[in-house]
This record gives C-alpha cells, structure tokens and sequence, in this order.
C-alpha cells in the first residue's frame, strides 16, 4: 500500500490493483479506503494502534474452559449468570 501512496494512487486505483493481484482474498473496499486516507497522513504501518483499556473480546481458553465447566455442573445455568461469573461483558 506505500508503493501506491507514493505513486500519489488514488484510493478507487489502489482497490481495483488490490482486486486484480489478490481477487477474493483482497481486503474490502472500506479496509483500503481507511488505509489510504492513513497513509495520506504519513503513517506508515496499518496494524491496529495499542490501545488502553480491557480487550474487546473475552474469548480465550481459559473463559472457555470455565463456561464448559459450569454448564457441565449446572446444565440448567442460564445465559444471564455467565458472564458476571467470569467478569466479563455481555456484549
């Protein structure tokens, strides 16, 4: 994507030899446009910032194994008593 903000490509010109070199597997439209306005604010890297704060998903092993392990004790536990159990949001 740098080699095409260097040749001053526009963001429609960047999707379509995305699309040509990469067909299903390119990105999205919205992907490319969000990088190209990125790289047109001299960023060179377009791997997602750190950002402060608990993660936005609470998927891991270890959440996992213990909702196995409460619905294997209790089978009638609801959806409801899951999360605060774990710490976790319902979203």
């Amino acid at each position: 994507m740098s080699l095409e903000n260097k040749y001053n490509l526009t963001a429609q010109q960047s999707l379509a030899r995305l699309r040509t070199a990469f067909g299903d597997e390119a990105p999205c439209k919205t992907t490319i446009y969000k990088w190209c306005a990125e790289f047109k604010r001299d960023r060179v890297i377009v791997s997602d910032e750190f950002r402060d704060g608990r993660q936005s998903i609470a998927v891991n092993n270890i959440n996992i194994d213990a909702v196995l392990r409460m619905i294997y004790t209790d089978r009638h536990v609801i959806y409801h008593e899951i999360p605060p159990s774990l710490g976790i949001g319902m979203n």
